[in-house]
């Protein structure tokens, strides 16, 4: 199965004793912002917040329902940055 990042990012090792976070899931029911929701999960991320490659690998773990969907459905290596995650995810909600 492919996925919207480089499939490298799968191979990064996470930090030493990092424990994925149980994130808050995302949802377009939900009524927290986009913003909001983003700025929660970067928090949640602790050590792994600011490693573009970690978050995005991280990223799909916040997602549920037609948020995951959609994550799902973008086209492979089209992610490449964390500036491009933010960027589809806005553009999805406008």
């Amino acid at each position: 199965m492919y996925k919207p990042y480089p499939e490298a990012y799968d191979q990064i090792a996470l930090l030493h004793c990092y424990r994925v976070p149980d994130f808050t899931k995302f949802s377009e029911q939900d009524t927290m912002s986009i913003v909001e929701h983003i700025s929660q999960f970067l928090i949640q991320c602790g050590e792994a917040a600011g490693i573009d490659a970690l978050q995005i690998r991280l990223f799909p773990l916040l997602l549920s329902g037609s948020t995951f969907a959609w994550f799902s459905s973008l086209p492979a290596n089209s992610i490449i940055t964390w500036a491009d995650l933010e960027k589809q995810f806005h553009n999805y909600f406008t």
